[in-house]
Protein backbone atom coordinates (compact mmCIF):
# COMPACT_ATOMS: atom_id res chain seq x y z
CA UNK A 1 0.00 0.00 0.00
CA UNK A 2 1.05 3.52 -0.57
CA UNK A 3 2.46 5.41 1.71
CA UNK A 4 2.30 9.37 2.69
CA UNK A 5 5.16 11.44 5.26
CA UNK A 6 2.85 14.20 6.10
CA UNK A 7 5.51 16.85 8.18
CA UNK A 8 3.38 18.93 11.23
CA UNK A 9 4.21 20.90 13.96
CA UNK A 10 2.69 23.63 15.76
CA UNK A 11 2.63 26.31 12.49
CA UNK A 12 -0.50 27.64 11.18
CA UNK A 13 -0.74 25.53 8.46
CA UNK A 14 -0.97 22.02 10.58
CA UNK A 15 -4.85 21.86 9.97
CA UNK A 16 -4.38 22.20 5.95
CA UNK A 17 -1.38 19.89 5.92
CA UNK A 18 -3.62 17.24 7.53
CA UNK A 19 -6.96 18.37 5.88
CA UNK A 20 -5.20 17.96 1.84
CA UNK A 21 -3.07 14.54 3.24
CA UNK A 22 -6.31 13.00 3.93
CA UNK A 23 -7.68 13.70 0.71
CA UNK A 24 -5.07 12.45 -1.77
CA UNK A 25 -4.38 9.72 0.77
CA UNK A 26 -8.21 8.40 0.00
CA UNK A 27 -7.37 9.04 -3.67
CA UNK A 28 -4.39 6.60 -3.49
CA UNK A 29 -5.69 4.40 -1.28
CA UNK A 30 -2.71 5.12 1.04
CA UNK A 31 -1.76 4.96 4.67
CA UNK A 32 -0.23 7.99 6.57
CA UNK A 33 2.92 8.37 8.73
CA UNK A 34 2.59 11.83 10.67
CA UNK A 35 5.97 13.33 11.48
CA UNK A 36 6.73 15.99 13.94
CA UNK A 37 9.94 16.76 14.90
CA UNK A 38 11.61 18.17 18.18
CA UNK A 39 14.51 20.78 17.33
CA UNK A 40 17.40 19.74 19.07
CA UNK A 41 18.25 21.34 22.24
CA UNK A 42 21.27 23.29 20.23
CA UNK A 43 18.67 25.04 18.55
CA UNK A 44 17.05 27.32 21.32
CA UNK A 45 20.37 27.44 23.43
CA UNK A 46 21.67 30.92 24.42
CA UNK A 47 24.12 31.22 22.05
CA UNK A 48 26.51 32.97 24.50
CA UNK A 49 28.13 32.04 28.04
CA UNK A 50 28.20 34.24 30.33
CA UNK A 51 28.65 32.38 33.55
CA UNK A 52 32.26 32.71 33.57
CA UNK A 53 32.25 36.82 34.07
CA UNK A 54 30.47 35.71 37.95
CA UNK A 55 31.61 34.38 40.65
CA UNK A 56 31.81 30.86 41.17
CA UNK A 57 29.31 30.03 44.18
CA UNK A 58 26.87 32.05 42.26
CA UNK A 59 28.26 30.19 38.43
CA UNK A 60 27.26 26.90 40.28
CA UNK A 61 23.84 27.51 40.81
CA UNK A 62 23.21 29.37 38.29
CA UNK A 63 24.09 26.42 36.19
CA UNK A 64 22.09 24.29 38.00
CA UNK A 65 18.90 26.33 37.29
CA UNK A 66 20.12 26.05 33.53
CA UNK A 67 20.18 22.34 34.03
CA UNK A 68 16.21 22.68 35.25
CA UNK A 69 15.20 24.76 33.25
CA UNK A 70 16.22 22.89 30.00
CA UNK A 71 14.99 19.99 31.51
CA UNK A 72 11.73 20.85 31.94
CA UNK A 73 11.72 22.34 28.58
CA UNK A 74 12.51 19.26 26.84
CA UNK A 75 9.37 17.82 28.75
CA UNK A 76 7.21 20.26 27.60
CA UNK A 77 8.26 20.15 24.07
CA UNK A 78 7.85 16.27 24.12
CA UNK A 79 4.14 17.13 25.53
CA UNK A 80 3.51 19.51 22.97
CA UNK A 81 4.83 17.56 20.17
CA UNK A 82 2.34 14.91 21.59
CA UNK A 83 -0.72 17.00 21.59
CA UNK A 84 0.23 18.13 18.00
CA UNK A 85 0.09 14.24 16.60
CA UNK A 86 -2.77 13.52 18.31
CA UNK A 87 -4.76 16.93 16.45
CA UNK A 88 -3.09 16.51 13.60
CA UNK A 89 -4.41 12.25 13.92
CA UNK A 90 -7.84 13.73 14.81
CA UNK A 91 -8.60 15.80 11.79
CA UNK A 92 -7.20 12.70 9.62
CA UNK A 93 -9.60 9.83 11.15
CA UNK A 94 -12.13 12.19 10.72
CA UNK A 95 -11.42 12.67 7.06
CA UNK A 96 -11.51 8.51 6.46
CA UNK A 97 -8.00 7.85 6.85
CA UNK A 98 -7.73 4.47 8.24
CA UNK A 99 -4.40 4.01 8.82
CA UNK A 100 -1.87 6.17 10.64
CA UNK A 101 1.36 5.79 12.08
CA UNK A 102 1.91 8.77 14.65
CA UNK A 103 5.92 9.23 14.79
CA UNK A 104 7.83 11.96 16.87
CA UNK A 105 11.55 12.30 16.99
CA UNK A 106 14.15 15.16 18.36
CA UNK A 107 17.10 16.48 15.80
CA UNK A 108 17.66 17.29 12.16
CA UNK A 109 14.08 17.62 10.22
CA UNK A 110 15.61 17.44 6.91
CA UNK A 111 17.83 14.32 7.81
CA UNK A 112 14.70 12.73 9.40
CA UNK A 113 12.87 13.09 6.12
CA UNK A 114 15.97 11.84 3.97
CA UNK A 115 15.54 8.30 6.69
CA UNK A 116 11.69 7.95 5.44
CA UNK A 117 11.93 9.25 2.31
CA UNK A 118 12.44 5.73 0.02
CA UNK A 119 9.26 4.27 2.14
CA UNK A 120 6.89 6.97 1.17
CA UNK A 121 5.56 8.05 -2.09
CA UNK A 122 5.17 11.92 -1.03
CA UNK A 123 6.32 14.61 1.60
CA UNK A 124 3.92 17.20 3.06
CA UNK A 125 5.24 20.31 4.17
CA UNK A 126 4.14 23.51 5.25
CA UNK A 127 4.93 26.56 3.39
CA UNK A 128 6.40 27.80 6.81
CA UNK A 129 7.08 26.58 9.96
CA UNK A 130 6.09 27.25 13.28
CA UNK A 131 8.90 29.57 14.61
CA UNK A 132 9.42 31.27 11.04
CA UNK A 133 8.34 35.20 10.58
CA UNK A 134 5.04 34.77 9.05
CA UNK A 135 5.42 38.62 7.66
CA UNK A 136 9.30 37.73 6.52
CA UNK A 137 9.62 37.38 2.60
CA UNK A 138 11.43 34.83 3.05
CA UNK A 139 10.99 30.78 2.94
CA UNK A 140 11.11 28.83 6.21
CA UNK A 141 14.75 27.93 5.96
CA UNK A 142 13.85 24.05 6.63
CA UNK A 143 11.11 24.50 3.21
CA UNK A 144 14.67 25.25 1.44
CA UNK A 145 16.48 22.74 2.55
CA UNK A 146 13.76 19.72 2.28
CA UNK A 147 13.08 20.62 -1.77
CA UNK A 148 16.81 20.46 -2.22
CA UNK A 149 17.50 17.52 -0.53
CA UNK A 150 15.08 14.76 -1.43
CA UNK A 151 13.71 12.90 -4.69
CA UNK A 152 10.26 12.45 -3.78
CA UNK A 153 7.35 14.73 -4.58
CA UNK A 154 6.96 17.47 -2.03
CA UNK A 155 3.81 19.04 -1.70
CA UNK A 156 4.11 22.56 -0.37
CA UNK A 157 1.23 23.10 1.85
CA UNK A 158 -0.36 27.06 1.80
CA UNK A 159 -2.92 29.38 2.83
CA UNK A 160 -5.52 28.14 0.74
CA UNK A 161 -6.85 24.46 0.86
CA UNK A 162 -9.58 23.60 -1.31
CA UNK A 163 -10.82 20.15 -3.41
CA UNK A 164 -8.55 20.16 -6.47
CA UNK A 165 -10.93 20.40 -9.12
CA UNK A 166 -8.55 22.78 -11.69
CA UNK A 167 -4.73 22.21 -11.29
CA UNK A 168 -2.00 23.95 -13.40
CA UNK A 169 1.17 22.57 -15.12
CA UNK A 170 3.96 24.65 -15.39
CA UNK A 171 5.35 23.35 -18.06
CA UNK A 172 9.63 24.41 -19.36
CA UNK A 173 10.30 21.44 -20.86
CA UNK A 174 12.81 19.98 -18.67
CA UNK A 175 12.98 16.78 -17.36
CA UNK A 176 11.63 17.67 -13.22
CA UNK A 177 8.55 18.82 -15.04
CA UNK A 178 8.31 15.40 -17.71
CA UNK A 179 8.90 13.86 -14.09
CA UNK A 180 5.94 15.63 -13.15
CA UNK A 181 3.45 14.38 -15.70
CA UNK A 182 4.32 10.70 -15.91
CA UNK A 183 4.21 10.74 -11.93
CA UNK A 184 0.38 12.30 -12.18
CA UNK A 185 -0.15 10.44 -15.63
CA UNK A 186 0.54 6.92 -13.69
CA UNK A 187 -1.30 7.20 -10.61
CA UNK A 188 -4.52 7.82 -9.24
CA UNK A 189 -3.15 11.13 -7.77
CA UNK A 190 -5.95 13.86 -9.14
CA UNK A 191 -9.69 13.14 -10.17
CA UNK A 192 -9.52 12.91 -14.32
CA UNK A 193 -13.51 15.11 -14.09
CA UNK A 194 -11.21 18.53 -12.95
CA UNK A 195 -9.17 20.69 -15.62
CA UNK A 196 -5.74 20.47 -16.10
CA UNK A 197 -4.56 23.91 -17.24
CA UNK A 198 -0.93 23.33 -19.23
CA UNK A 199 0.78 26.15 -19.04
CA UNK A 200 4.39 27.51 -20.83
CA UNK A 201 5.88 30.69 -20.36
CA UNK A 202 8.67 31.67 -23.70
CA UNK A 203 11.41 33.69 -24.02
CA UNK A 204 9.67 33.99 -27.55
CA UNK A 205 6.94 31.99 -29.40
CA UNK A 206 7.91 28.57 -30.39
CA UNK A 207 11.21 28.22 -27.95
CA UNK A 208 9.36 25.56 -25.87
CA UNK A 209 7.28 22.47 -27.32
CA UNK A 210 4.37 21.37 -25.63
CA UNK A 211 2.78 18.56 -27.58
CA UNK A 212 4.35 15.28 -26.11
CA UNK A 213 3.18 16.18 -22.82
CA UNK A 214 0.03 17.34 -24.36
CA UNK A 215 -1.08 14.31 -25.60
CA UNK A 216 0.50 12.15 -22.52
CA UNK A 217 -2.04 13.96 -20.39
CA UNK A 218 -4.75 13.97 -22.86
CA UNK A 219 -4.50 9.76 -23.16
CA UNK A 220 -4.24 9.74 -19.66
CA UNK A 221 -7.74 11.23 -19.37
CA UNK A 222 -7.05 14.52 -18.72
CA UNK A 223 -9.70 17.49 -20.33
CA UNK A 224 -5.91 19.82 -20.85
CA UNK A 225 -6.17 23.36 -21.30
CA UNK A 226 -3.20 24.82 -22.93
CA UNK A 227 -1.52 28.13 -22.48
CA UNK A 228 1.41 30.25 -24.03
CA UNK A 229 2.91 32.95 -22.84
CA UNK A 230 5.93 34.76 -23.48
CA UNK A 231 7.71 36.75 -20.80
CA UNK A 232 10.76 36.74 -19.37
CA UNK A 233 9.36 36.76 -15.88
CA UNK A 234 7.73 33.52 -16.05
CA UNK A 235 6.95 33.65 -12.32
CA UNK A 236 4.47 36.69 -12.14
CA UNK A 237 2.99 35.01 -15.55
CA UNK A 238 2.70 31.80 -13.50
CA UNK A 239 1.32 33.11 -10.27
CA UNK A 240 -1.05 35.78 -12.03
CA UNK A 241 -2.62 32.93 -14.08
CA UNK A 242 -3.15 30.98 -10.29
CA UNK A 243 -5.51 33.70 -9.25
CA UNK A 244 -7.50 34.42 -12.33
CA UNK A 245 -8.40 31.19 -13.16
CA UNK A 246 -8.94 29.93 -9.41
CA UNK A 247 -5.98 27.13 -9.78
CA UNK A 248 -6.62 25.20 -6.84
CA UNK A 249 -2.96 23.11 -7.02
CA UNK A 250 0.44 24.22 -8.99
CA UNK A 251 2.91 21.48 -10.11
CA UNK A 252 6.03 22.75 -11.28
CA UNK A 253 9.62 21.33 -11.53
CA UNK A 254 12.36 22.40 -8.18
CA UNK A 255 14.93 24.10 -8.45
CA UNK A 256 16.73 24.23 -11.89
CA UNK A 257 19.44 26.32 -11.21
CA UNK A 258 22.71 25.76 -9.03
CA UNK A 259 22.31 26.60 -5.51
CA UNK A 260 24.93 29.61 -5.30
CA UNK A 261 22.93 30.58 -8.95
CA UNK A 262 19.95 30.56 -6.84
CA UNK A 263 20.92 32.78 -3.61
CA UNK A 264 22.66 35.39 -6.01
CA UNK A 265 19.64 35.71 -8.28
CA UNK A 266 16.83 34.45 -6.65
CA UNK A 267 14.84 31.45 -8.11
CA UNK A 268 11.63 30.76 -10.17
CA UNK A 269 10.64 28.18 -7.76
CA UNK A 270 11.69 30.30 -4.71
CA UNK A 271 9.52 32.98 -6.14
CA UNK A 272 6.62 30.88 -7.01
CA UNK A 273 6.10 29.13 -3.28
CA UNK A 274 6.32 32.76 -2.30
CA UNK A 275 3.81 34.32 -4.19
CA UNK A 276 1.06 31.56 -4.76
CA UNK A 277 -1.69 30.88 -2.06
CA UNK A 278 -2.53 27.90 -3.11
CA UNK A 279 -0.48 24.39 -2.60
CA UNK A 280 2.25 23.56 -4.85
CA UNK A 281 3.30 19.86 -5.81
CA UNK A 282 7.62 19.90 -6.49
CA UNK A 283 9.52 17.51 -8.72
CA UNK A 284 12.95 17.21 -8.99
Amino acid sequence: MAKLLVCIDGSVYADNLCTIAAWFAKQMNAEIDLLHVLRRPSDYQAPTDHTGLIGLDARSDLLEELTRVDEERGRLDQEKGKIILEHGAKILKEAGVETIDLIHRRGSLVETIQEFEDSVEMIFLGKRGEHADMGSVFLGANLEKVARAIHKPLFIVASVVRPIKRFLIAYDGKDSVHKAIDYICDRPLLTKEGECHLLVVERSKGDIKTSEAEQKLRKAGFTVILKAEQSHHPDEVISSYVMQNEIDLLITGAYSHSRIHSLLLGSTTASLIKACKVPLLLFR
